[in-house]
């Protein structure tokens, strides 16, 4: 049933093709030399054949996700307040939950351990409203269902 939504947002969204790569395609031995060589100051990678920096067409080309639109992007440290109210929002996380993972993420953050958690609850709660009948329950159904790929996308990314 959560499936072919989650497929068809990510077909949808452009990053169908993210769903693919990850920490585990990639050899440690690989990242730990790329880190090595890493610059802060200049975001470039020295090497030595030279020096390489990575743009937007690179990883457009190399991981597929469009790089079309506006840049997200805070300039000041998200609040406490304000980091409840998005993950109430758009996560269909209780505040009481909310609040409580404030308070043990140390802030407005959210542990990928966390998102998969709250991926589980709304794809069981989703799962166990599978034959809803009553407009109530279809709701519902769907509030879980799009809170679910929420969370798949925030952990996928």
């Amino acid at each position: 049933m959560l499936k072919p939504l989650i497929m068809g947002a990510m077909r949808e969204s452009g990053l169908h093709d993210l769903i693919y790569t990850g920490y585990t395609n990639v050899p440690h031995a690989l990242l730990r030399s790329l880190c090595e060589r890493w610059h802060t100051e200049t975001s470039n990678f020295y090497l030595h054949v030279g020096e390489m920096t990575i743009t937007l067409d690179n990883v457009a080309c190399l991981l597929h996700i469009p790089i079309e639109g506006i840049m997200f992007s805070h300039l000041e440290k998200v609040s406490q307040v304000y980091g409840v109210e998005l993950v109430v929002a758009h996560l269909g996380v209780p505040q009481v939950f909310a609040v409580k993972n404030c308070k043990d993420e140390y802030g407005a953050y959210v542990s990928c351990k966390t998102l998969k958690t709250y991926y589980e609850d709304h794809l069981s709660a989703a799962t166990k409203l599978r034959n809803a009948q009553t407009l109530e329950e279809i709701q519902e159904r769907d509030r879980h269902m799009i809170a679910c790929v929420k969370c798949y996308f925030l952990y996928l990314v």
